[in-house]
């Protein structure tokens, strides 16, 4: 470093505390630089809000630089080759000879991919970037197409996109670097050039946006002597995030540039009196187009650098405070000490960010599907028998299902079905037949709410919304019964009659009105199976879903079901075949052992068709009376006609006809009601025995034959195995974010003793001890020094002891939330909130002494 005699000024040497690797504050730092760096490689930084240096400013305000400057190396500036993308610059001490090491930082790949082989030689990185940023800029490509001779994706190629947000990582370490790493943004543009796209613009901007609005952002704001501060964009842009100016560091690059008569202006910005921010400013001095031309070492453009602010008026001039704002060595520095001090500050949130991130990833691992693991055909075993027990679960009814349980709905349809049976018993009415339109419906109505009719429908109306099967209801049995009059009974009993002596009549008359009454069995009959079968296809299908749906790439879900619809459909058509035998059995002709049951209904409802018939005559009956008969007998009397008398009008009576009738009725319902309930049972039976029973009963032969399990049984189920790509990709990524945020919880919690740094200081860059809960120095009420990122003339508080260990925090990883991390009160930044000191209005302020930063002031104030 240039050095002259009776200089007042020198650049801080680097001497104890946290540049001295001996020591525990050292080893600390590069702990904390090391756990964010893998943070970041670890692909993380979209997960949580880790602590970072962004380097932002317009176009050519020395930003480049700037970065040249504190890394030691040269970045690409031939024409078009501008920052285009963010690079990330991580610098380490390391007593090894200088490496560098390249990476690319891709949208969607969680981990970075080097971009190349390490390199020894410092003339090298400008052109390994240059490639890198090829990389990036067109995607379309592989990256290690860049690698190699370029040819026509060189210089003045046309890039796939002229701005992008994947990211370049520097790695340099050496014995001359500094712990430090920040990144850098493309320039701010305003305009753009003839050829180039005016949405570059806006989307620079956004870039931009994206990286400095997160609250643990330090913004080093690059701002150009050389042109009025107000007129420069990035400037702007960055108070749209920052508006108090709480986390910008503003550097003046170029103040060899300065015009004329602004540098009285300049010194009050560099003192913070004027264009405040509570960091304060910096000043530096980079290499001149003409040293850029000489190509001049590193260590001679620190030396120029130093000679400048040494001896050029009014840089020399400053007082100390202000000379310790000027230098590339002192930003350096000064950028590192924050850095560390944020990090160590946002300890506790990072630890409970990436807590909260492992419970949320380890909660969409366990939602998803579990893979499979083992013997293929054990596997296939154990999905099959799992599917047969619930299928034997479905048909012998599972109680807590409820009323909506498939066996619950089939009992309902039986009950359905009982009574669409009921409701086609016979209709027999004691009245003739009606002959005239008019006494038709006359007739009809009292015909069927008179007391003769002997098996009327039951008047019940089934509304359940889960169950219609569509069966013949109540409000349909009067119109669709048949009604049968005592004249029809007699005419058809009269024509049926062959060689029958007197008083007897055919046996086909019996079975013609059974016939009559039971043709319409089928229909609800076929309902029922139709039905019932339905439903139980839907269940099945449900199941499959349920067991084999993860398996539909390898098409074991598709076997499965083509299999279970080909054996439902077999036990189906079995089952309708026994029906089609049942009511083929009960209209064959009337027959049945229960005759002692025949017999006593026969003889029920023969009483009350006689009881009925004698109600209906009752008119007839009441002429036969003493009083009218005498009447009657005493009218023929007057009319010569005395011979008669009472038994022979008696006689002349017409005889009740109907007898046969009578006879006839009482046996055709009679049998009725005997054969119903024998077909009410029998039907359900044989549907839960054919169709659900043997459903269940055959599925284990029927699924070894669909699945076609032979001699190649290893291969065949491997094959049914194949899981849906996009479950299996998602479990990968998951487990990927899970084993990353399993490592930062780890590390994180690994890092439980952090000390600040001793030692003397002649420029006062010493940090600020941290505030810890159980630290002697917590919530001290100041003023300047209690912000995590103030430079300016801080309040130096004593350094803990090296020995000083808080507290290890408890560790384990979590299978539940609940953080055991609490932690006072903290602002956006992730810093604790302290009450400001206030000052009495009445006191004065000292000579000397510049006042605290309060952020910026407000309109009015």
């Amino acid at each position: 470093m240039a050095s002259e005699a009776g200089l007042s000024w020198s650049y801080p040497a680097f001497v104890g505390g946290l540049q001295d690797p001996s020591t525990k504050q050292y080893q600390n730092r590069r702990a904390l630089f090391k756990l964010v760096n893998e943070l970041r490689s670890n692909g993380l930084q979209g997960e949580v809000d880790i602590p970072q240096i962004a380097v932002v400013g317009s176009q050519s305000v020395g930003k480049s630089s700037l970065i040249e400057s504190i890394a030691g190396i040269t970045l690409p500036r031939a024409q078009g080759t501008c920052t285009r993308c963010p690079i990330e610059c991580r610098l380490s001490r390391s007593t090894s000879p200088w490496s560098c090491e390249v990476y690319l930082r891709l949208a969607g790949q969680p981990k970075e991919i080097p971009f190349g082989a390490p390199f020894n030689d410092k003339s090298e990185v400008e052109e390994r970037i240059r490639r890198a940023q090829l990389a990036i800029l067109n995607p379309t490509r592989r990256a290690t197409d860049f690698l190699g001779p370029l040819g026509s994706t060189g210089t003045g190629m046309r890039n796939d996109r002229s701005f992008s947000n994947d990211l370049i990582s520097v790695r340099i370490s050496g014995s001359q670097e500094d712990d430090l790493s920040f990144v850098d943004l493309p320039g701010v543009i305003s305009s753009v050039r003839d050829d180039g796209n005016d949405k570059d613009i806006e989307e620079v901007k956004n870039l931009v946006l994206r990286v400095i609005e997160k609250p643990s952002c330090l913004i080093l704001l690059v701002v150009s002597g050389e042109t009025d501060p107000e007129n420069q964009g990035a400037r702007r842009l960055v108070s749209e995030v920052d508006p108090q100016r709480l986390r910008t560091i503003p550097v003046l690059t170029k103040p060899d540039r300065i015009a004329s008569g602004e540098h009285d202006r300049w010194l009050r910005i560099l003192t913070n009196e004027q264009d405040r921010y509570k960091h304060g400013w910096f000043c530096v001095k980079q290499r001149d187009q003409l040293e850029l031309e000489k190509k001049i070492s590193w260590g001679d453009a620190r030396d120029n650098e130093y000679n400048f602010f040494a001896h050029e008026y009014p840089w020399n001039g400053l007082d100390k405070d202000s000379k310790s704002r000027l230098g590339t060595p002192c930003l350096t520095r000064a950028l590192g000490t924050k850095l560390y001090e944020l990090i160590s500050k946002s300890l506790p949130r990072l630890r409970r960010e990436v807590e909260e991130k492992l419970l949320s990833i380890k909660k969409e691992l366990e939602d998803l599907p579990k893979e499979l693991i083992g013997n293929p055909v054990a596997i296939i075993w154990n999905l099959l028998d799992d599917f047969k027990k619930d299928v034997n679960r479905l048909v012998k009814g599972r109680p807590e299902a409820g009323a909506a349980g498939f066996i619950q709905t089939f009992r309902k349809s039986k009950e359905q079905f009982r009574m669409a049976i009921q409701q086609q018993a016979p209709v027999f009415e004691l009245f003739d037949k009606p002959t005239r339109d008019n006494d038709h419906y006359e007739t009809r109505e009292r015909a069927v709410e008179s007391p003769c009719s002997i098996t009327h429908p039951l008047d019940v109306e089934i509304n359940d919304d889960n169950i219609n099967i569509g069966l013949v209801g109540a409000s349909e049995a009067h119109e669709t019964n048949t009604v049968v009059y005592v004249n029809e009974v007699l005419d058809f009993i009269t024509n049926a009659r062959t060689r029958e002596l007197p008083a007897n009549y055919p046996y086909a008359v019996t079975e013609h009105y059974v016939a009559l009454f039971t043709k319409r069995w089928p229909v609800p009959a076929t309902k029922l199976l139709e039905t019932t079968e339905q439903r139980f296809l839907k269940e099945l299908e449900r199941l499959v879903d349920l067991h084999f749906s993860k398996f539909a790439p390898g098409g074991l879900d598709a076997v499965i079901l083509r299999t279970v619809l080909e054996q439902l459909k077999r036990c189906g058509d079995s089952t309708k075949e026994k029906i089609k035998q049942i009511i083929a059995l009960e209209q064959e002709e009337p027959v049945t052992l229960n005759e002692d049951i025949i017999i006593d209904k026969k003889r029920e409802f023969h009483a009350k068709f006689k009881e009925a018939r004698r109600a209906q005559t009752g008119q007839l009956q009441a002429i036969l009376n003493a009083n009218t008969m005498q009447e009657i007998l005493t009218f023929f009397g007057k009319r010569g006609l005395g011979d008669i008398t009472r038994e022979s009008l008696i006689k002349a009576l017409p005889t009740d006809e109907s007898e046969d009738a009578i006879e006839v009725m009482s046996e055709v319902c009679a049998y009725y009601e005997v054969a119903f309930r024998r077909f009410i049972d029998n039907i359900p039976m044989i549907i839960d025995l054919e169709l659900l029973k043997g459903f269940e009963r055959t599925l284990n032969e029927a699924l070894f034959r669909g699945l076609g399990l032979g001699d190649n049984i290893q291969t065949r189920c491997a094959s049914f195995l194949e899981e849906d790509p996009y479950i299996t990709r998602s479990r990968e990524i998951l487990q990927g974010h899970l084993e990353r945020l399993t490592s930062a919880f780890t590390n994180l919690h690994s890092i439980s003793t952090i000390s600040s740094e001793s030692g003397g200081n002649p420029l006062a860059y010493s940090p600020v001890a941290l505030d810890h809960p159980d630290t002697p120095q917590s919530h001290a009420s100041h003023q300047m020094g209690d912000s995590p990122y103030q430079f300016g003339t801080p309040e130096i508080r004593p350094a803990l002891p090296d020995d000083y260990i808080p507290p290890a925090e408890p560790f384990s990883i979590p299978n539940s939330f609940s953080s055991p991390y609490m932690v006072p009160p903290m602002d956006a930044l992730g810093f604790e909130v302290e009450p400001a000191t206030q000052v009495p209005p009445n006191q004065k302020k000292k000579k000397g002494k510049k006042k605290a930063f309060q952020g910026v002031p407000t309109k009015g104030e």
